[in-house]
């Protein structure tokens, strides 16, 4: 264990071959396209018992859901949560809703708004502060279900949405089991300057799935949506500043960023437990933001020495690690 700001790190022994050791191959081998057919056969069981549920979020606020429910189910309900511009199809989600349908979970895979096939349940535009609403998808589905146990896994802004959930999860009257989040972000400034500064892949491939998505809203609401001088900008900032503007809430970028941030104090009054895995060499997560956090008793971080960005691939199979670390932590 190391400790440092009076946080403490649990060191994980994840030891990939040494192929699968930097870390933008382990970012890259997690959503890799040659995965799909491999991942949909293992998820057989999972996929077909898979119903789509679309949740209640409150102020007419509709949020997509597909739900595996398993016939023994006698254990708690997972509910997953993908991140930025991911979906319930992305590979990382899909590997690990399947690990944990085969432990006996039934698994609830959460859309975030305009992400997944959702863009037209709502009008107004997704942002990443847009908290309330999948705090009350989440409510909604606990209601519908009425599983006796949940637990929340988030990757990525899912990650960080998991850990907002879970610190707001008693005021709203959301009982949790467990959460776990999986490199979160946790200092969005910091993650913006990392995609701006760090490998341009990482920078342009989120700019270039953010302008489908934003296609995809202008096709479903065109009277309310006309990006046509944000499809050639080439910067996140700039795309960023631009739909502020439509949000009307946020004075400047950082309002906003900060806004959604984990570090500091907001973790302070967590009264559920919450565990967070990082990797020291994530290209879009800073490690070092962990140290940000407030040291609580509910708090627990891992972290692994390599993984990259919800990388974590285990061998030649593509297999993942996480889904191993999510199963040992559940059953903890």
């Amino acid at each position: 264990m190391s400790h440092k700001h009076n946080i403490t790190i649990i060191e994980e022994n994840f030891n990939p071959p040494v192929w699968a050791r930097n870390c933008h191959v382990q970012s890259l081998l997690a959503t890799i396209k040659f995965r799909r057919p491999l991942l949909l056969k293992q998820s057989k069981a999972l996929l077909n018992t898979n119903k789509e549920m679309i949740l209640d979020a409150g102020d007419g606020v509709q949020l997509q859901s597909f739900y595996s429910k398993h016939p023994q189910s006698k254990k708690s309900l997972a509910i997953l949560i993908h991140g930025w511009e991911g979906s319930h199809e992305s590979l990382y989600l899909l590997s690990a809703a399947n690990r944990l349908y085969k432990e006996g979970h039934s698994v609830l895979r959460l859309n975030l708004r305009d992400h997944g096939t959702s863009h037209h349940l709502n009008e107004e535009i997704f942002h990443s502060n847009r908290l309330q609403e999948v705090i009350n998808a989440v409510k909604t589905a606990q209601q519908l279900i009425a599983p006796k146990e949940t637990v929340l896994i988030g990757f990525s802004l899912g990650g960080n949405f998991a850990t907002r959930i879970a610190n707001w999860a008693t005021t709203n009257g959301i009982a949790l089991k467990q959460t776990i989040a999986i490199c979160p972000a946790i200092n969005p400034i910091d993650i913006l300057h990392k995609l701006e500064t760090g490998l341009s892949f990482y920078h342009n491939y989120f700019i270039r799935k953010w302008k489908r998505s934003l296609r995809k809203k202008q096709f479903h609401f065109p009277e309310s949506y006309n990006f046509d001088n944000v499809y050639p900008m080439k910067s996140m900032r700039q795309m960023t500043e631009y739909l502020l503007q439509l949000f009307g809430d946020y004075p400047t970028p950082d309002d906003y960023f900060n806004g959604y941030a984990l570090s500091g104090d907001y973790l302070k009054n967590l009264d559920t437990p919450v565990t967070i895995l990082m990797s020291k060499d994530d290209p879009v997560i800073g490690y070092q933001d962990t140290f940000s956090l407030a040291q609580t008793n509910n708090l627990k971080i891992h972290a692994s020495q390599y993984g990259g960005h919800c990388g974590f691939i285990k061998n030649s199979r593509l297999q993942s690690w996480v889904d191993d670390f999510i199963v040992k932590t559940l059953n903890h």
